[in-house]
């Protein structure tokens, strides 16, 4: 069958290449049991491996198991010997090949690995008389040719294979190991990126913490209140159907007064978390109150947000954690969609944290998605925040490089293109970090030919998204997903390399450029 994606034949057929490789019908019925000695790893199999070897010479499958063997029992030696007299004896067999190529890429010998499998990477360039190759072949030979240019940093390649390999056989256990080592690639790129822009990062100093010495919760007018302080993302609907049936009025004040103590009682709830463990039944409450403040539409409670999203990094830590890169914008969307300019104000305020600033660029995008008529009022803000950094000095205490970014990002979501001229400027300024948006060239082209993905996130209810958030964030869903991959014992890859992952802290940002924590982005995949 010819395959459109390679441009050559691709057959799945277990007796393909029988006569290439010098499978009589007398050797087909042996080589399972073989193959299973191989996998198996006992000394005692080396002779009887031996022995097929002698009796089947023009065999080189047989010669691979060998070199698997030696390769289950920890005798590098003995494999690489193994490797060699199969290329010496079966030059055009591919999987000697890619097991000396491996043999260099262990080694990280990596400039050897073309003088294998050739300078263009690609099987038909390898072997230019055929026309047809067999899907294990293909993709082994793809994996290959991954490794190699992820070790040498040319991950654009890396991901031209890797989507053939995904279209051709997903499920293959050389497309998964594919997958990973692109994704290490990718992630180490990004830390090495992310560790040369700290030297040219800029950030505002964020305020320190005030600490007050008060233990004593206030006294709210509704007694449901408490609540927030017993029950976490599990919280019955019921309970949150009975506190939002109260009188707006006093509920409303009860909720500003929950977001004060939190700010209050940071110290002793501080110390609880410190001599303790970080508690989920009691320490939402903060999470709670915003939320149903969403619910509520209560864009009377703007400022109270505004006071809280003012806090240092050590109280979104204690308190919001990952809702703040993530979620916060959702129920203030419910709450400031008609009060932009303060918005716009906010964004203004000197000594915020990037998040905390961000919010509200994530929340103006999502507004100019969901209300089509109100992209003007979008552009128009987006513009206005723009031109505040552009006349800003670095003293002001309000120029965070990961802000606009961030903000070039939302700005892209929304194929704001008009803002070109505007977003130009703060690159010429050098106040961007392009390891989070790209480089000048790659957003010009970005807005210019804008893609097809709708960035349109879903606005949910306050119950809808707890339900959303126990079932799939880490922490809350430990459940393990075991993929299960079909085996084609037929051919065997060559021998699986260690894999190295760069250290990188849970807190710090994900070096992949998403703008949000490791721990809330890349961590788990």
């Amino acid at each position: 069958m010819n395959n459109i994606v390679t441009g050559y034949n691709i057959t799945t057929d277990p007796d393909f290449l029988d006569e290439q490789n010098a499978i009589t019908q007398e050797l087909s019925v042996k080589l399972e049991r073989f193959h299973n000695l191989a996998l198996e790893g006992k000394k005692t199999s080396i002779g009887k491996m031996l022995d097929a070897i002698e009796q089947y010479p023009d065999n080189p499958q047989l010669k691979n198991y060998l070199s698997v063997l030696y390769g289950q029992l920890g005798n590098t030696k003995k494999l690489y010997e193994t490797n060699r007299w199969i290329i010496s004896e079966h030059p055009d067999y591919l999987f000697g090949k890619l097991n000396l190529a491996n043999e260099y890429y262990l080694k990280k010998e990596y400039y050897k690995i073309p003088e294998i499998l050739g300078e263009a990477m690609e099987i038909k360039a390898l072997y230019p008389n055929r026309d047809t190759f067999h899907l294990n072949e293909v993709i082994s030979f793809f994996k290959c040719a991954v490794l190699y240019f992820t070790a040498i940093g040319d991950i654009e390649q890396a991901e031209v294979r890797c989507e053939i390999m995904q279209k051709l056989a997903p499920d293959a256990d050389d497309t998964e190991i594919a997958m990973q080592q692109l994704f290490i690639a990718r992630m180490t790129a990004g830390h090495e990126r992310y560790l040369e822009e700290e030297k040219t990062r800029i950030s505002v100093e964020t305020k320190e913490q005030e600490i007050l010495n008060i233990s004593k919760a206030p006294k709210f007018k509704h007694e449901e209140i408490k609540w927030l302080y017993n029950n976490g993302l599990y919280i019955e609907e019921e309970k949150i159907n009975k506190i939002l049936s109260l009188p707006r009025e006093t509920l409303i004040q009860d909720l500003k007064l929950v977001l004060q103590d939190s700010i209050n009682r940071y110290g002793y709830f501080f110390k609880l978390v410190d001599e303790d463990v970080w508690d989920e039944e009691k320490m939402n409450f903060l999470v709670h109150a915003i939320y149903l403040m969403g619910e509520l539409k209560a864009s009377c409670c703007l400022e109270s947000i505004f006071d809280v999203l003012s806090q240092s990094d050590e109280y979104f830590e204690l308190y919001l954690g990952d809702f703040l890169t993530s979620l916060i914008w959702e129920p203030i969307y419910k709450i400031a969609a008609n009060r932009l300019e303060d918005c716009k104000q906010f964004m203004f305020k000197p000594g915020i944290n990037t998040y905390a600033r961000t919010t509200f660029p994530d929340m103006v995008e999502q507004l100019a998605l969901h209300q089509p008529k109100r992209r003007d009022d979008a552009i128009l803000w987006y513009k206005d925040v723009i031109q505040f950094f552009l006349n800003s000095r670095l003293e002001d205490n309000v120029i965070d490089s990961d802000v606009t970014a961030l903000l070039i990002c939302n700005i892209i979501h929304i194929n704001g293109s008009e803002l070109l001229p505007d977003i130009e400027k703060l690159f010429e300024k050098g106040i961007v970090s392009v390891g989070t948006c790209g480089d000048w060239q790659e957003v010009r082209k970005a807005l210019e030919k804008p893609d097809k993905y709708n960035k349109k996130k879903e606005i949910l209810s306050i119950s809808e998204r707890y339900e959303e958030v126990t079932s799939s964030w880490a922490g809350y869903n430990n459940e393990e997903n075991d993929s299960q991959h079909d085996h084609n014992d037929y051919y065997d890859p060559p021998l699986i390399p260690v894999r190295t992952e760069p250290k990188i802290g849970r807190n710090n940002p994900c070096p992949c450029g998403s703008g949000k924590k490791y721990k809330k982005c890349c961590m788990n995949k």
